[in-house]
C-alpha cells in the first residue's frame, strides 16, 4: 500500500526591510511637513476672536487702522514703580497694540526697583521724577508720556464705605485705549488739526455744556476747535482745515456767505448742520449751489414710544415720534464702512436733504448719502401742526426713506486710495447731533459718525473707525429671591441629580 508523499515545505515571506523602512521614513517626512506647513500658515495668519461681553479684548477699529498705517516703529516703555492695579490691564493692553501693529508697537516693561541701570537711562533722557507711573511712548525722536491717572476713572469711597474700613479708591473705569490712542496720534501728526466754529447767529459755543462731549472727542483726536465770527474777519484763516457750522438761528450775511464760498473754492472743508426751524434763505441757496437742497420739512412718524401716563409715571404711549429714526448707510466711504446698518435716533427736529441730479451732473460733484430716515417716519411740511393731528399728506409731506445727512465732494475721484486735493462738505439736517444729549440717545453712533466725518474732511482716512470707549465695571446685583434659587440649584438640585444617579447604579450592581 502506498504512502502519501509529504507536503512540500512552505517558505516563509521574505521581510522586505528596506521597503518598510522607506515607507516608515516617507511617512514622518510627510507628517513633519504638515506640521511645519500648519505652522507656518498659523503663524503668517494668526486670528484672534473676543468673545467677552463688553468686548474688553478686542482694540477699536480706530486704534486698529492707526496701527496698521504706521510708518515708522512706536516704543512704547511701561515704567511702573511697584505693581500698579491698573498694571494688568495694561500689559494686556499692550499685547494687542503689538499684535495689530505687525511688530512696529514695540514695548519694553521696566521694573525701576529691578533694573536700576534702565530706569536711571530713562530718568535722564526723558526728565520725568522717579515715583511716576507712565508710559512713555517714542516716535521718530519725538516722546510723549501718559499717566497712570489718564488711564482709569477712580472713585473714591463714600463716607459709609470709610466708616466700614473701606479707605482705598477703587477703578470704576479703564480708559486706557482711549488715552494711549489719542497720545499716539498726536506723536505721529505732530501740530493739531485746526477747525473753526463759526458763531454770532445763535450757534452753541464748542466751549458749552452742550458739546462738552464733542469738545472731548475732538481732543482725543487730536483737532484744536476755535469759534470765529465771520464778520469780523476778511477771509477765513489760512491755518483752518474745516469749518463747522452747527444750528444758526439767524441766516448769514452776503458777505458771510462769501467768505464761505471763498474758503470752498480753495478746496476748502465744511460741516453745516441745519436748524430746521431756522429760515436762512442765503444759507439755503449756498447749500443749493452744492447740489444740496434742504426741505424745510421735520422726519416725524407715528407709533409707540416710552413716555409718561397722567400720573407721572413710565408708560408705553402711542403717537407721534418727533425723535425722527435713522439708518447707516453704505456711502462706499471709510466714514460709514464701521456703523452701516445701525438704526438709533436722533434727537430733536431732523429735516429732510434731497440731491440736486442736475446740479451734481453739471458741476461734476460726488453727492454720497450718509444718514437715511427709518421705515414709517416722513418729511411733514407743516412745521406748526400740532403733534395730536398730524397725518401723512401726499400733496405737500415727502414720503420717506428720506436723506438725512449727505456728503459733497468737487474735484475728487470715487477711488479713496487715491488722494487728490478736493471741496468736500457734509450736510446734516439736525442741529443737535453733535449735542451731549443727543449722542446718549444713539448710544455713541452720532458722535461716531460725526467724528468719522470730520475725518474724511481732513483727509484722514487711516483714523476713520469706531474710537475707543471706555472699559466700565460690570456688577451683579441679585435679590434675595435670586439668590436662594441659585443656592438650591447649587446645594440641593445638582447634588440631588448626582446621588440618584448613584442610586441606579447601586442597584444594578446589586441585582
Amino acid at each position: 500500500m502506498a504512502t502519501d508523499s509529504p507536503a512540500p515545505a512552505v517558505k516563509p515571506p521574505k521581510i522586505r526591510r528596506f521597503q518598510i523602512g522607506l515607507n516608515v521614513l516617507v511617512q514622518l517626512l510627510a507628517v513633519v511637513a504638515i506640521v511645519v506647513m500648519v505652522n507656518y500658515v498659523s503663524f503668517r495668519h494668526y486670528q484672534r476672536w473676543d468673545y467677552s461681553r463688553e468686548q474688553k479684548f478686542a482694540l477699536s477699529s480706530q486704534t486698529t487702522n492707526l496701527l496698521r498705517n504706521l510708518r515708522k516703529p512706536v516704543r512704547a516703555v511701561i515704567f511702573f514703580p511697584g505693581a500698579g492695579e491698573i498694571l494688568p490691564d495694561l500689559q494686556g493692553l499692550m499685547r494687542e497694540y503689538e499684535f495689530a501693529s505687525k511688530k512696529r508697537f514695540i514695548v519694553e516693561y521696566v521694573d525701576p526697583y529691578r533694573n536700576l541701570t534702565r530706569a536711571q537711562e530713562l530718568l535722564t533722557k526723558y526728565k520725568f521724577g522717579p515715583n511716576e507711573s507712565i508710559l512713555i511712548l517714542d516716535y521718530n525722536g519725538r516722546s510723549k508720556f501718559v499717566n497712570a491717572a489718564e488711564m482709569a476713572d477712580v472713585e473714591m469711597p463714600d463716607q459709609m464705605e470709610m466708616l466700614s474700613g473701606q479707605t482705598q479708591p477703587r477703578i470704576k473705569a479703564f480708559k486706557g485705549e482711549q488715552a494711549i490712542t489719542s497720545a499716539l496720534i498726536e506723536l505721529i501728526e505732530g501740530e493739531p488739526n485746526k477747525v473753526y466754529m463759526v458763531g454770532g447767529h445763535g450757534e452753541p459755543e464748542i466751549a458749552s455744556p452742550e458739546l462738552s462731549v464733542f469738545a472731548d472727542s475732538l481732543k482725543r483726536q487730536n483737532i484744536q476747535a476755535a469759534g470765529i465770527n465771520l464778520l469780523n474777519v476778511t477771509a477765513i484763516p489760512d491755518d483752518a482745515r474745516a469749518v463747522i457750522l452747527c444750528g444758526p438761528k439767524h441766516d448769514l450775511t452776503e458777505v458771510e456767505i462769501q467768505l464761505l464760498e471763498n474758503f470752498w473754492k480753495k478746496k476748502g472743508r465744511g460741516f453745516v448742520l441745519l436748524n430746521p426751524f431756522a429760515r436762512t434763505a442765503r444759507l439755503t441757496e449756498w447749500l443749493g449751489e452744492q447740489g444740496i437742497l434742504p426741505q424745510e420739512d421735520r422726519v416725524i412718524g407715528l407709533g409707540s414710544f416710552l413716555g409718561t401716563d397722567a400720573n407721572g409715571n413710565p408708560a408705553i404711549t402711542k403717537g407721534t415720534i418727533k425723535d425722527a429714526g435713522f439708518q447707516v448707510l453704505n456711502s462706499r466711504t471709510k466714514i460709514t464702512k464701521d456703523l452701516e446698518g445701525m438704526n438709533k435716533r436722533l434727537l430733536g427736529t431732523t429735516q429732510s436733504l434731497q440731491i440736486d441730479r442736475v446740479k451734481e451732473k453739471i458741476d461734476k460733484l460726488r453727492i454720497l448719502p450718509l444718514l437715511a430716515s427709518a421705515e414709517g417716519f416722513w418729511g411733514e411740511t407743516d412745521l406748526t401742526a400740532d403733534d395730536a393731528q398730524v397725518f401723512f399728506d401726499p400733496k405737500k409731506d415727502h414720503i420717506g426713506p428720506l436723506n438725512l445727512a449727505l456728503a459733497v465732494e468737487r474735484g475728487g475721484v470715487s477711488d479713496d486710495r487715491v488722494k487728490l486735493k478736493a471741496s468736500r462738505l457734509i450736510v446734516v439736517g439736525n442741529a443737535e447731533m453733535i449735542g451731549a444729549k443727543a449722542q446718549r440717545l444713539s448710544e455713541g453712533v452720532t458722535g461716531d459718525f460725526a467724528i468719522n466725518a470730520l475725518n474724511w474732511l481732513l483727509d484722514r482716512e487711516e483714523l476713520i473707525g469706531i474710537p475707543a470707549k471706555e472699559r466700565k465695571n460690570v456688577t451683579l446685583r441679585l435679590e434675595d429671591a435670586e439668590l436662594g434659587q441659585i443656592g438650591i440649584f447649587v446645594m440641593v438640585l445638582i447634588p440631588g441629580i448626582v446621588a440618584i444617579f448613584g442610586l441606579l447604579n447601586w442597584w444594578q450592581r446589586r441585582s
